[in-house]
């Protein structure tokens, strides 16, 4: 076998491996905590907010990320509810929860460091909605700081790869996502929301432009197994102790 069909066929293993794993893992575990738990008696959630209908959990996985579910049953990106527009805006909370990331870490972040994302359905194992808030990678953040001030309030592609990613990008101006929300206006640009909401992987990262505090939203089609969660580095090399 040469080298190059070795190297082909370990990729080949590792991928089914990889899909095993997600096939395999109970994927209503999230929403089962939630809801048979949190919902009761708050833990092992950090915070429950019966106003809002999310609950927040400590993620296994890392050292500060921590994931925003929803108390309803929504399943995930692709779920109607998230087009309704009386659904709460669930990324604005999950900006708002950054603190319980902040706790775990040596230092608070800065605003540019802080993500969100929720990853398309083909790219998660679990069938409850749930926003990654977590670190920034270093890689990412030096790519975005690059190219923040080229962006504009509507999607454009993104001159740069980020982790692996060819995402649209769009920026958003103010100190919190207010009346934005990201699912709606992801949904504004697909020519079937119904179907092609599954397929998308979405990412909201906080931003300093030179005009003030703001946001960048991503967002790009998945290929198996390659979530927006990937611009995210769940060690936070990027606030060493």
């Amino acid at each position: 076998m040469t080298l190059h069909a070795a190297s082909k066929f370990a990729i080949g293993v590792v991928a089914m491996l990889a899909a095993s794993t997600v096939a395999h893992a109970d994927s209503d575990a999230l929403w089962n905590i939630v809801h048979n738990k949190c919902v009761v008696a708050t833990k092992p959630c950090t915070v429950v907010n019966t106003a809002e209908h999310y609950a927040l959990l400590k993620d296994l996985r890392g050292v500060a990320q921590h994931l925003l579910i929803p108390t309803d049953k929504i399943t995930g990106i692709e779920s109607p509810a998230l087009l309704d527009p009386n659904t709460p805006n669930f990324f604005n909370d999950a900006w708002k929860e950054q603190t319980e990331v902040d706790a775990k870490l040596p230092h608070p972040l800065p605003r540019d460091e802080v993500s969100l994302a929720v990853n398309a359905q083909n790219a998660r194992s679990q069938n409850q909605l749930h926003i990654h808030i977590d670190c920034l990678s270093v890689e990412s953040h030096k790519a975005l700081l690059k190219v923040a001030d080229q962006l504009g309030t509507t999607w454009q592609p993104l001159p740069v790869e980020i982790a692996g990613h060819h995402f649209k990008a769009e920026k958003v101006e103010g100190e919190t996502l207010g009346s934005y929300n990201p699912f709606l206006e992801l949904a504004k640009t697909l020519k079937d929301p119904a179907t092609d909401m599954a397929k998308q992987n979405l990412v909201v990262v906080g931003a300093n432009f030179t005009s003030g505090p703001g946001f960048i939203v991503l967002t790009d089609e998945a290929a198996p197994l390659h979530g927006g969660e990937d611009v995210q580095d769940h060690t936070c090399a990027i606030d060493p102790a």
